[in-house]
């Protein structure tokens, strides 16, 4: 299944990502399709929707996670905090 393609965007003023639709996507997306959306792995996915920050509906055996509310999710998630990394010391 193809889907929109979304794009992290930081806003520079408000230092917040949000993400940026290029197309419409669809309402709901199985486990598979929503790891393709949002770059989440499976087990990630499963915790967070375990935790509550992820929607879900039950059809059948198929868990469907609501696209929208995880992407406001993902978007509304702390900017990471990576330091550079410390000069590594020669070998005399």
């Amino acid at each position: 299944m193809r889907f929109a393609h979304y794009t992290p965007v930081f806003n520079s003023v408000s230092q917040t990502w949000a993400v940026s639709v290029s197309n419409q996507h669809p309402k709901y997306a199985t486990i598979p399709d929503w790891q393709q959306i949002s770059g989440m792995r499976r087990t990630s996915t499963y915790e967070a929707l375990g935790r509550g920050d992820l929607r879900s509906i039950k059809l059948g055996s198929r868990v469907l996670i609501d696209v929208e509310a995880g992407l406001a999710w993902l978007a509304s998630l702390p900017a990471a905090q990576i330091a550079a990394p410390k000069p590594q010391r020669m070998a005399a």
